[in-house]
């Protein structure tokens, strides 16, 4: 899974890549998305990288001099996901992270359900969810009545720091994402449909996947 330092941008188009010699034998490679005139850059061999007018999810942290650096790593085509591979592929990371997440889940989550476990807002989306965003996982949860219970979280970094949430039924999650991911069929080069869900949705490809939102 990649660093929840990283911000994450998704379904970026390309424009105006350049490539730059640099004095250490590397090369700059900078290009904008074409909606805004946000600058995005790497470091790397003089091989182009970019494709102007390809669609692109990636992984960037700000430097010290205000540089919105891509984690190489982290960069990948839109058009190349592959849907249940990157399922597998981001429930495989969660279950690796499953002791710690639930040891975190059980600390900071407090409810009353008495009917199974259940996952805190931001630990459901981490252990279940991280295919797709964070805002799609919990719209579509509420379209299929997935059961919630309401939930307060305690942050152990903030003192006195207790915020009323919802905490989403284990039972059941796996298989809803499953059956979403399975159903979806591209409708643009970016976004996916399902008939379990009203609204699009960007499935992201394995470079994509992070648990920051």
């Amino acid at each position: 899974m990649k660093s929840r330092d990283l911000y994450t941008r998704h379904d970026l188009i390309a424009s105006n890549y350049t490539i730059t010699e640099l004095s250490n034998d590397k090369f700059l490679h900078q290009f904008t998305p074409s909606t805004t005139d946000t600058t995005y850059q790497f470091e790397a061999n003089g091989s182009p990288i970019i494709v102007e007018g390809e669609r692109y999810n990636i992984g960037f942290f700000v430097d010290e001099n205000n540089n919105n650096i891509i984690e190489l790593s982290a960069l990948s085509k839109t058009s190349e996901v592959n849907p249940m591979f990157s399922y597998a592929y981001s429930l495989q990371l969660a279950r690796e992270d499953h002791l710690v997440e639930k040891e975190k889940n059980d600390t900071r989550v407090s409810h009353n359900a008495t009917d199974g476990y259940y996952w805190g807002k931001k630990y459901a989306w981490r252990m279940f969810g991280t295919v797709i965003s964070d805002n799609a996982f919990f719209k579509y949860l509420k379209e299929i009545n997935h059961p919630t219970v309401p939930c307060v979280t305690n942050n152990p970094d903030m003192a006195y720091s207790s915020d009323p949430s919802t905490a989403y039924k284990e039972e059941g999650l796996e298989d809803a994402m499953r059956n979403l991911i399975s159903t979806a069929e591209r409708v643009t080069p970016a976004y996916f449909k399902s008939p379990l869900y009203s609204k699009k949705f960007s499935i992201k490809g394995i470079k994509a996947i992070t648990d920051k939102k």
